[in-house]
């Protein structure tokens, strides 16, 4: 018999632990049973509202301010499903919710079996996109209300019943044999993701020519990387395709030659005396304790310095620390002191020439397989930005003072920042980006949401709690989503943000 529940969630902002509608479907011999949507307050730690998540699904905080915590949905979400099979549509961002909402608050995963109709889809159809209203459409069905959790969930139900039927399945676990898809699973400290596995029931591992065009200067360039637990963003193969293409070496095992082991299945709730670590992290400990540098790396850690980036953003352990019960509080414990990042880096000294087309000028910075320029060029390519130079270029990564030609608005970018929004052709002036921004998202919302203006000093209050000063307003008047201009008290970073994001606080001290 078809019996399964299918599930979809909605989130709050970026971090995938901020659930702020559920909904969810139970199929009886392939027929509805029962159906619901629920508001959710996100956990505390991961609570505040993004306007894009926002513009996507148009929940905001005030819908969410009497509903239920994650806590009580949780529960109630284990007892609806029961013993049956969790069914989603990239159930990697489904389930992760769950994982990550889980960690945010410090308690357990729950036990649940999923599968994911989004890899079944992409074995059982041909099409060009594996969206959830493409893929729904090629089944006959049109989802009329996207991003609505409750319509996500039925558009699921109708892919996965006809799926079957195609495949002349009874049951999930006959649809998921008939396209060789294993049933994922989840439990206290333990992940298995629904993926694609060979006929003979085996992941196999195969590591990538090297990429010659990878960047010497990456954060995994040359570094061997070693991964244990299920991974939540991609398969095992995919972590070793992005690997290799950044330049790196992927390892079944931790030896005297790891740089990095990236840890999958992390739940500091699970973390207490006499825990069991997997073999490869056990290992890892050993050659840390001999003295070997090998540096542990969280799944969103490993995410974040794929292409170039770096561990200065937030990352999942920055929520997590704040969420953990019993973490200690400057009251009892005082925190240690982090040594700011500078925003200029020294210059790295080069022989090399400027890329641009017939200049014989020395290049500013060197590089091993990427175009590099000199100082005119710089300022040049900067000034196609729509930016005017203030400080005097060091290093690519370094942050530079800037002013818009466009707003005046001066604010600090990278060199490297620039040629990324340029290549995306994006503005890259961030006062002009949100207004723009702010102005579409207005637009769309025209005739049912009421857009007022912010309170100013409750942005405020955000920035000072998170280290900035607070110095001016960037529109008149300043709505939701609009920029607001703030400076890092401690590095002296000007920033043209959300206010959302200013909660964040500044990149220097993370």
């Amino acid at each position: 018999m078809l019996d399964f529940t299918a599930i979809d969630f909605e989130t709050a902002n970026s971090f995938q632990g901020s659930p702020c509608a559920v909904g969810v479907v139970k199929i009886r011999d392939g027929q509805v049973v029962a159906q619901h949507h629920v508001f959710v307050r996100p956990p505390e730690a991961a609570s505040h509202f993004s306007a894009f998540n926002t513009s996507i699904h148009g929940i905001t905080a005030d819908d969410v301010r009497d509903a239920p915590t994650w806590r009580q949905v949780l529960a109630w979400l284990v007892e609806f499903i029961g013993d049956d099979i969790v069914v989603a549509h990239n159930a990697g961002f489904d389930i992760g919710v769950i994982r990550y909402a889980c960690m945010a608050d410090g308690i357990e995963w729950p036990e649940l079996h999923f599968l994911c109709s989004l890899v079944i889809s992409r074995k059982a159809l041909s099409l060009p996109s594996y969206t959830l209203p493409f893929v729904a459409e090629s089944v006959g069905f049109r989802l009329e209300n996207h991003h609505n959790a409750l319509a996500d969930a039925a558009t699921v139900v109708h892919i996965v019943i006809e799926l079957a039927r195609r495949a002349g399945a009874e049951t999930l676990e006959e649809l998921a044999g008939a396209h060789h898809i294993r049933v994922g699973t989840m439990a206290a400290g333990q992940y298995q993701g629904s993926v694609s596995i060979s006929r003979s029931g085996q992941d196999s591992l195969v590591a990538a020519e090297a990429n010659p065009d990878a960047d010497p200067d990456g954060y995994l360039y040359g570094r061997v990387v070693v991964f244990t637990g299920k991974l939540m963003s991609m398969t095992r193969q995919l972590a070793w395709d992005e690997v290799t293409r950044n330049g790196g070496l992927p390892a079944k095992t931790s030896t005297k030659h790891t740089n990095v082991l990236v840890i999958g299945d992390f739940n500091p709730a699970n973390l207490r005396p006499g825990a069991n670590f997997s073999a490869k992290a056990r290992r890892a400990f050993e050659l840390q304790d001999a003295g070997q540098d090998i540096e542990l790396m969280t799944e969103y850690d490993f995410l974040r310095v794929l292409d170039g980036g770096d561990l200065t953003s937030q990352g999942l352990e920055d929520v997590l620390t704040a969420a953990e019960p019993g973490a200690s509080s400057p009251a009892t414990e005082p925190a240690q002191a982090k040594v700011p990042r500078p925003l200029a880096l020294p210059p790295s000294s080069t022989t090399q020439s400027c890329s641009a087309p017939g200049c014989a000028c020395s290049a500013a910075f060197r590089t091993n397989s990427r175009p590099t320029w000199c100082v005119e060029h710089i300022t040049q390519i900067v000034l196609e930005g729509g930016l005017e130079r203030v400080d005097a270029f060091t290093h690519p990564r370094s942050y530079m003072l800037t002013r818009c030609l466009k707003c005046g608005v001066q604010a600090h970018y990278r060199f490297e920042y620039v040629l990324q929004k340029r290549g995306e052709q994006e503005l890259v002036c961030r006062a002009c980006y949100w207004r723009q921004w702010g102005a579409e998202v207005r637009e769309m919302g025209k005739g049912w949401r009421d857009y007022r203006p912010v309170d100013i000093s409750e942005v405020q209050a955000i920035a000072t709690a998170s280290g900035l000063e607070y110095i001016q307003p960037l529109t008149a008047p300043s709505l939701e989503g609009d920029p607001h201009l703030t400076r890092c008290l401690t590095c002296g970073k000007l920033s043209a943000q959300q206010a959302g994001d200013a909660s964040f606080g500044c990149t220097c001290s993370r």
